[in-house]
Parts: structure tokens; C-alpha cells; sequence
């Protein structure tokens, strides 16, 4: 009898988790194209300088943790020039309110500098409404010179 009660017991657990998870994977978006806008403020800390900048993502999601992408960045420096960045992202979701963004990012040459190489590492913090993500985003880039950077964003899944 304690046999029969254990095994309908642990098919019942099995049959509710089964239907626990079909109704999340019904309610749980598919992965796909993600467009992110940010404004940020880069700061140099060698010269102590900060600059506004735009930076926009899109990215690809392989699955609901990984994505692979493309950012463009405008950094409106000083004396009313204008830096354009260019990064090749790897993106992981280890939480749904955390995205980490890692990849080389390409600072392009223009008339007073050079192009320069660094590594990216940034962190978008979400909160969902609707379709939508809004949150805080910080970050750093490790080149030539070492630059910090944090703003705000908003992204929409397609």
C-alpha cells in the first residue's frame, strides 16, 4: 500500500511539473532580434575627461541565455567632433533582469585620433513592460586608455 501511495505520489509531482513548464514555455517569448538604445556618459579616467554618447544594439538571441550582435556608438566629444565605435557583442542573460555584453570594440579613425582597439564589457540592467526593457546600463572599455561609461536604455524584442 505505502508503495502504491509513493509511486502515485511521485506521478502526480511529475504531472504537475509537466504541466507547470508547458504552461511557461506557452507564455514565454521565443528568441529572436533585440534593438537597444542607450544614452551614456563615457568617462576617460586618464584625462579625466566625459563625453555623451548614443550607443545602439541589435542583437540576435540563439536561445532565451545567448545572443551574438553588432553596437554602434556616437560619442559627441569635445569641440563639436563626432566618434563613431563599432563592437562585435556576445551577449548572456544569467538572470531576465541581467544582460552582460562582451566583446572588441573599434573606435574609428578620424582627425585627431587613430583607430583604437578595446575590449568592451557592459551590463543592462531590465525591467519588462510589455515588449519593452527599460533600465540602467554600466560598462567599461579596456584599451589604449581605460574609459567607464553609464546611462540608460531601452530595448524592444521583436
Amino acid at each position: 500500500m505505502i508503495k502504491k501511495i509513493i509511486i502515485a505520489s511521485f506521478f502526480a509531482i511529475g504531472l504537475s511539473q509537466l504541466t507547470i513548464a508547458q504552461e511557461h514555455h506557452e507564455t514565454e517569448k521565443e528568441p529572436g532580434l533585440e534593438l537597444v538604445v542607450s544614452g551614456v556618459v563615457i568617462t576617460e579616467t586618464e584625462h579625466n575627461e566625459s563625453d555623451f554618447a548614443t550607443e545602439i544594439h541589435l542583437t540576435y538571441w540563439t536561445t532565451h541565455k545567448w545572443a551574438f550582435g553588432v553596437g554602434y556608438t556616437v560619442v559627441f566629444e569635445e569641440y563639436n567632433r563626432i566618434g563613431h565605435e563599432i563592437a562585435a557583442l556576445v551577449s548572456h542573460k544569467p538572470w531576465p533582469f541581467l544582460t552582460v555584453n562582451t566583446g572588441p570594440s573599434f573606435s574609428l579613425p578620424n582627425s585627431h585620433k587613430d583607430t583604437e582597439v578595446s575590449g568592451y564589457l557592459e551590463s543592462e540592467f531590465a525591467l519588462p513592460i510589455g515588449n519593452f526593457h527599460v533600465g540602467p546600463t554600466v560598462g567599461i572599455l579596456v584599451g589604449e586608455d581605460f574609459r567607464w561609461f553609464g546611462g540608460f536604455h531601452i530595448s524592444y524584442e521583436f
